[in-house]
């Protein structure tokens, strides 16, 4: 049987030999992988997604590879592939699948990225970052906030008065960008898809170094087309008086609207267009000084205002990946006698007219396989022109009284052009973002101010006496015209070094004419968070960032320069005749830059904490320090030696020169809760947890020694001016709740106030004889006084109800907070609704009537010295209705 035996052998060895021959042979040398990182559009990594890859060429089918699962962080892994052409499909539930063609795998690790779109009709899906890889994202909601679909359906349904719920949400200071254009109306809130506070943002995208933003994203083809109507009032009778004076002054305001919109193309195409009113008038609060006594008194004159806007939104899905939007803007102002009431007296006032326009589009989506893009263009015209009601000399008493013509005439056109991209990139544990944008202005002016002559006296004993310390006028020709260019690049890549830790450095270059030199300023931050839970998220950043130069400083240099334009500047004039010869041989003042003047540096140091105790629950505290250097001020450059000034064909020379400085320390403590999220008809009618509170408290030190760029020291020393920053406040707050405890009534109460804010003491006398009345007591530091404390309480309720035939809505996306700073993106079901919808608003601004002070004088001669002349607005009552069919 031996010979069976090796027979048996034989054969067996030729079936195993045949077998082996029939499977793909191993790679030689390094494996062949295939990488597949898995976001959504937001660029959150996807875990748990479906990753398949097929072969799409002989050479790559003989073998197929099981699917596979993406792991935490977003990567699902293929090995044992053979070099050659794949196709891989991505597949995540609620998403539509992504689908990567004709991908060429080269021997090693190779990878890529997909892309999944939440499918727009998903009853419910969450996608979850890792806890605390979620936290460790400087794009999570840590140090910041997004509004949950409940919270933004508690808002109103009015536009502008949603716009300002969410300011007063955000606190002070923020700036509203509606898909990534800063400025413009808000949409209805059915075309918006996320609502989101950021602040904190030290990358190299944001040009500012304490910008915060209200993010609002909008969705193209959502919902039928609907029409809406809102008209607001406000009257006398709804205003209480002003604590300060002693009649209640006549005041209405009244605002109209008419708004259509909605999806042309499901899911494809939406618009909106609507044209609002605004009818308004109050009468102001005078405060004025004379040897007889002080006069505090409500005017009888209206100042009217007459405003219209019209703004039109189209969104376009070219594809499924790629949006248009386009938008046009006009907004109308007519102000009449504007500049009256204070210490100036009523034939001060002035009309003004202000027109500007505004065409946007933008294009966002994906760029081949890895890439993402957000382009955006921006063409804005503006006119304004000014018309004084009375002609004639003005005459100032400092801190006292005011009479005489406005002195303003003439207009101002511009013409501006944006264009701004973002590009993103994606591979591995980099998100690398690279930006550019350029912005391009023209401005034509023939704008006249104080034409025909100020008198300023320095007290009003020497008005009694006619003898004023000044007198000042501009002779020449008032006509400008010239541009303005700033261009920007930057680079930032989030790295991901581990899944607790990302490191973000940057650089961002700027530019811009009639400055000197390139800025550089480098960015690096980083976000940890410590722990698995990802409750606890820790950031640090460090940055230089550098200060535009203001057109209007550029445009006073070139209009005022002691040859086109002279700014006559006498002392000791005759009163009441002018004086007659105001040629050339008289004494002007002049404007200018200093040579290769460079851009104010700040160079900005942060860190915080954030704690979120549940998904509704979290706190934080933040602190930065600023140190500024290069900061612009006057230097005057013919100020009186012993009297005398070197060049007496002039007077003031103030050049602009930036060697002034900053020091900041600010911490900033804040909260907030959200709703429960509550999905279609699973709301409760009655439900107490339904409470949003916010709050932030900032205890500041903000000291430098200038107070803007024609501001020349008083003392003449620079080290002499250290003193705290003019208007600062060392403690200030805000904050508040929102609430739908009841289903369809929502109430907002907000407070915002401070402890004082500083403000200075002057002699009011020209002590140094520049005739510059900004001299301060011997021995005296800058805005060492301080005002009262003030803070004010609004109040906004607001119910809505529907009726008619039945309709569904379409279903929001609603961007929410998980634990950890997670990042919970759902599709929202609504439940089915009446075909007319109508809510009833009540804004009440200052609802206890505080009486906030202001207008305070620092000047020594005054005799409202210490004392404040007004008190902001008193309690106002506005109600308002919005009709939608």
């Amino acid at each position: 049987m031996t010979w069976l035996s090796h027979a048996l052998a034989v054969v067996v060895s030729l079936v195993m030999a045949v077998a082996a021959s029939a499977q793909p042979r191993p790679p030689q040398g390094r494996e062949t992988r295939l990488i597949i990182t898995v976001i959504d559009q937001t660029n959150a990594v996807i875990p748990d997604a479906t990753v398949t890859v097929t072969g799409t060429e002989p050479a790559t089918q003989t073998f197929e590879p099981e699917p596979v699962k993406t792991a935490p962080n977003g990567q699902g892994v293929v090995g044992g592939l053979t070099p050659g052409r794949y196709t891989a499909r991505a597949e995540f539930q609620g998403f539509y699948p992504g689908v990567l063609k004709e991908v060429r795998l080269r021997q090693g690790d190779n990878r890529h990225i997909i892309v999944l779109l939440v499918e727009n009709f998903q009853e419910t899906v969450d996608v979850k970052q890792d806890a605390q890889a979620g936290a460790a994202d400087r794009r999570s909601d840590a140090f910041g906030s997004v509004l949950t679909r409940e919270q933004m359906d508690a808002l109103s349904d009015d536009p502008d008065e949603m716009q300002r719920q969410l300011m007063d949400m955000a606190g002070p200071g923020a700036v509203m960008r509606i898909d990534s254009f800063e400025g413009g109306r808000l949409p209805p809130k059915s075309q918006i898809k996320s609502i989101r506070v950021t602040r904190d943002q030290f990358a190299a995208e944001n040009h500012s170094a304490d910008s915060f933003f209200v993010e609002v994203i909008t969705q193209p083809g959502i919902g039928p087309i609907r029409t809406g109507f809102n008209y607001g009032l406000r009257n006398s009778a709804m205003s209480a008086r002003n604590a300060f004076h002693p009649t209640k002054g006549e005041e209405q305001d009244q605002y109209y609207g008419l708004n259509i919109g909605g999806g042309l193309v499901q899911n494809k195409a939406s618009f909106f267009l609507r044209v609002f009113g605004n009818s308004a008038y109050d009468t102001p609060n005078s405060s004025i000084a004379q040897s007889s006594g002080t006069r505090i008194e409500t005017l009888r004159q209206r100042v009217p205002r007459e405003n219209l806007f019209v703004n039109g939104n189209f969104d376009w899905a070219v594809t499924r990946d790629q949006t248009l939007r386009f938008s046009y803007n006009r907004n109308q102002f007519v102000n009449k006698n504007q500049g009256i009431g204070g210490y100036d007296e009523p034939e001060r006032a002035f009309l003004s007219r202000n027109y500007t326009n505004t065409f946007r589009a933008q294009e966002v989506g994906p760029l081949g396989r890895r890439f993402f893009i957000n382009t955006r263009l921006n063409v804005g015209w503006s006119d304004s022109e000014r018309q004084s009601s009375v002609e004639s000399p003005t005459v100032r008493i400092i801190d006292a009284q005011t009479f005489g013509g406005a002195q303003k005439a003439g207009g101002r056109h511009s013409r501006d052009v944006n264009v701004a991209t973002d590009l993103d990139y994606v591979r591995g544990i980099h998100s690398v973002r690279v930006g550019a944008a350029i912005d391009v202005n023209r401005y034509r002016s023939d704008e006249s101010d104080n034409y025909l002559g100020t008198y300023t006296f320095e007290s009003i004993e020497m008005f009694d006496a006619g003898r004023p310390r000044s007198y000042t006028r501009r002779i020449g020709a008032p006509e400008v015209d010239y541009s303005n260019v700033q261009t920007a690049f930057y680079l930032q890549d989030d790295i991901r070094i581990r899944k607790s830790l990302s490191v973000t450095p940057g650089v961002r270059i700027e530019k811009q004419t009639h400055m000197h030199g390139l800025t550089v300023g480098p960015r690096l931050g980083a976000t940890w968070a410590p722990f698995k839970d990802g409750k606890t998220t820790l950031r640090a950043s460090w940055g230089i960032f550098y200060d535009w130069l203001q057109t209007y400083t550029y445009e006073q240099t070139i209009r005022i320069d002691g040859f086109q334009q002279r700014e006559v500047n006498i002392a000791n004039p005759s009163y009441p005749q002018p004086p007659i010869d105001l040629g050339v041989a008289a004494p002007a003042d002049r404007y200018l830059l200093a040579p290769n003047l460079e851009h104010p540096k700040n160079s900005r140091v942060s860190w915080g904490v954030d704690y979120a105790f549940s998904p509704r629950y979290r706190l934080n505290a933040t602190y930065r320090y600023v140190r500024g250097e290069g900061l612009f001020r006057g230097l005057n450059l013919n100020a009186p030696v012993d009297g005398v000034r070197p060049n007496p064909q002039f007077g003031n020379v103030i050049q602009v020169v930036g060697d002034a400085r900053l020091r900041q320390h600010v911490w900033n403590f804040g909260g907030q809760t959200n709703f429960p999220q509550e999905l279609g008809r699973t709301a409760r009618r009655w439900d107490f947890r339904r409470f949003n509170f916010f709050g932030n408290y900032f205890l500041a030190w903000s000291e430098n020694n200038t107070d803007g760029p024609f501001s020349v020291p008083a003392t003449g020393d620079l080290d002499l001016e250290w003193g705290n920053a003019a208007q600062h406040a060392k403690h200030r707050f805000f904050g508040g709740f929102l609430t739908q405890a009841f289903r369809d009534l929502a109430v907002q109460v907000n407070v915002n106030g401070n402890l004082g804010t500083a403000y200075g003491i002057q002699t009011g006398v020209d002590n140094n004889g520049d005739l510059i009345f900004n001299d301060r007591p011997a021995g005296v530091a800058r805005n060492t006084l301080l005002t009262n404390p003030n803070w004010m309480l609004n109040m906004f309720i607001g119910y809505a109800f529907t009726f008619g035939p039945s309709i569904q809505l379409p279903p929001g996306i609603q961007f929410g907070p998980g634990a950890g700073g997670t990042l919970t993106v759902t599709t929202v079901t609504r439940p089915d609704q009446g075909r007319y919808r109508m809510s009833v608003n009540v804004f009440i601004n200052n609802l206890t009537n505080r009486a906030n002070l202001m207008g305070y004088s620092g000047v020594l001669t005054s005799r409202f010295f210490e004392k404040p002349t007004s008190a902001q607005g008193a309690r106002r009552i506005q109600v308002s209705t919005n009709l939608m069919f």
